[in-house]
């Protein structure tokens, strides 16, 4: 369990996550690492396990060597986790939505001419797809690949239009590819994809398709006039650019309220109109965003008046972006609409510390985690949900730096382990109190001390390799070597183990030099030697890598050179739901 708490440390150093990658222990969430270093992940891409091959092939900062070999796997579902390039959420404090970076050219060329249609149809998902290659893919002779390289194009060129509709297959396909246009859908092709829904069998299943026309399509007097009389069709048509002036107008009076969210929400729009249209949300519904209002380059001024107006939508939308003024901020926190306040929360890092706390005490969503991660939720707060009856309430609020020591420690006693092991994460324990807990005889505690971000580099190395101070890289991809480990209670036989000197340095252990550090340096090391010799009850073994035993045979290793990442990033990054697609917003 200690060996699975540094994998998950977001203040490993990179020489400790390599040695942990050829660990014999659960290393799927190293894998996930954002800042996994190059050495670590061509070990994990030579592993034998598929799964965490897969969750690899997922992490957006992999080195353009290691997606090559990932994209040449003998696993499909890993090629194509690699291929998809899906978006994923950070949430650290404020809640954020992110993609990756694209692929290297090699990598999706590799992958458009991969033999398993499901990797392609993967491929066509990625938002990165070069636009030649993305071409070549409605050519595919998997027709799903062609429909869903077509919808996906991001965005999809009008000028293709006609060739994209005869690629993309099915209503929903068609939808999508709509969602996208780069401008506004042809009168023509919106005629002929009428008449095909016209002689439908099951129009039915058409009806997203008709909305996204009516909202799309460039109108004429005909096309107005068959959206218009289709009372489902109205607020779609009420939404579209090209409807004229004097229908936005009668529509914004509509008795129907979607109809007239639709004409408050158009871009562009006369902001007296806006304003005197009378509208009502859902104030527990997170959909219905302005999508242009979160793209808009906004001064100051302008985001204070959206940020005061009588449209819940436009406050709730702003409330999203990422670049408000602290008085927007301000004028956000104490709006009415209990949904613009959570966005706020979620969203912003410069919330005041009172909103946070207000709302994180009774919401039971996933959002939670972030407000009590935010840097400005007060501790007095925290320390109420720290001592509530609810084990719930407790978990989220044990790692809070601002807790009373007589806090953490009741809660490092808790009754649930689950509650046990946040409190060992937390960072306002001292470096004594950590290294006890990491000698526990609970595996809760033990993991979430050696998780704990506070935990000193030194002791890391002393939990990782009791006894050995020495690693040389040696050529090839540069992996550290070292005699083969054993972290049991038993210290290792016929070798006698001495401190590193305090008046030098070595890379791997990042012991000081002299002074104070070197004196806790000097005892760190001797608490990992009593650990070695028989207080630390860890039985986990830990592979040596090197010239002589590979960590797989069942695979040639490719020769890749020796990379060092430096790109570090958060630990509370998960992937994103497939559904959750652009410009569709919903919790």
């Amino acid at each position: 369990m200690l060996l699975l708490g540094l994998a998950g440390n977001p203040s490993a150093p990179p020489e400790a996550l390599v040695r942990l990658a050829a660990a014999n222990i659960d290393r799927n969430e190293l894998a996930r690492r954002r800042d996994l270093p190059a050495q670590a992940a061509v070990i994990l891409a030579d592993d034998k396990d598929a799964n965490l091959r897969s969750e690899l092939a997922a992490n957006p900062n992999l080195p353009a060597e290691v997606q090559i070999v990932l994209a040449r796997d003998v696993d499909a579902q890993v090629r194509g986790r690699l291929a998809e390039g899906a978006e994923y959420f950070t949430t650290v404090g404020v809640h954020a939505r992110r993609f990756p970076g694209p692929l290297s050219d090699d990598v999706y060329e590799l992958l458009a001419r991969d033999p398993e249609p499901k990797v392609r149809r993967a491929l066509a998902f990625n938002r990165h797809l070069p636009d030649d290659i993305r071409a070549r893919m409605l050519d595919d002779h998997d027709v799903r690949t062609a429909a869903i390289a077509a919808a996906e194009w991001h965005p999809a060129p009008t000028a293709r239009i006609s060739e994209l509709l005869s690629r993309a297959t099915g209503a929903f396909g068609r939808e999508l590819l709509l969602l996208r246009l780069d401008g506004p859908l042809p009168a023509e092709a919106a005629r002929g994809m009428l008449a095909d829904i016209d002689s439908s069998t099951d129009p039915a299943n058409s009806a997203g398709l008709l909305r996204q026309i009516a909202a799309t399509a460039v109108l004429d007097a005909d096309l107005t006039g068959r959206f218009l009389t289709d009372p489902p069709l109205r607020a779609a048509v009420a939404a579209n650019p090209t409807l004229d002036p004097e229908h936005v107008a009668a529509l914004a009076h509509d008795p129907d309220n979607q109809v007239r969210a639709a004409v408050v929400a158009r871009r562009g729009l006369d902001p007296a109109l806006r304003e005197s249209g009378s509208v009502e949300y859902d104030d527990r519904s997170s959909g219905n965003a302005v999508e242009w209002l979160l793209a808009e380059d906004m001064s100051e001024p302008d985001q204070l008046a959206f940020a005061r107006s009588r449209q819940q939508v436009f406050r709730k939308t702003l409330a999203m972006r990422a670049d408000l003024s602290d008085k927007a901020v301000g004028i956000l926190s104490a709006d009415e609409s209990f949904a613009v306040r959570l966005f706020v929360c979620e969203r912003q890092p410069n919330a005041p510390g009172w909103l946070p706390a207000h709302i994180g005490a009774d919401w039971k969503s996933y959002s939670r985690w972030d407000m009590l991660a935010h840097k400005n939720f007060p501790a007095d707060a925290a320390t109420a949900l720290a001592r509530s009856d609810d084990p719930h309430d407790r978990v989220v609020a044990a790692a809070h730096p601002g807790l009373p020591f007589d806090t953490t420690e009741a809660l490092l006693a808790d009754d649930a382990d689950y509650v046990r092991r946040r409190a060992a994460t937390n960072p306002s324990l001292p470096t004594d109190r950590l290294t006890t807990l990491l000698e526990a005889d609970e595996p809760a505690v033990v993991s979430g001390a050696a998780a704990n971000r506070t935990l000193l580099v030194v002791t890391m190395h002393c939990s990782i390799k009791p006894g050995c101070e020495d690693a040389t890289p040696v050529d090839g991809c540069g992996l550290l070597v070292g005699p083969r480990i054993q972290l049991s209670s038993r210290p290792p036989r016929n070798r006698r183990s001495s401190p590193p000197s305090l008046h030098s340095t070595n890379s791997s252990t990042g012991w000081a030099r002299h002074g104070p550090w070197a004196s806790a340096a000097h005892g760190l090391w001797r608490a990992g030697a009593r650990r070695a010799a028989g207080q630390c009850r860890l039985r986990e073994r830990l592979p040596t890598v090197g010239s002589v035993r590979r960590i797989s045979s069942r695979r040639p290793r490719c020769g890749w050179p020796s990379t060092r990442s430096s790109s570090r990033g958060s630990l509370g990054e998960h992937r994103a739901v497939r559904g959750c697609r652009p410009g569709i917003r919903g919790r």
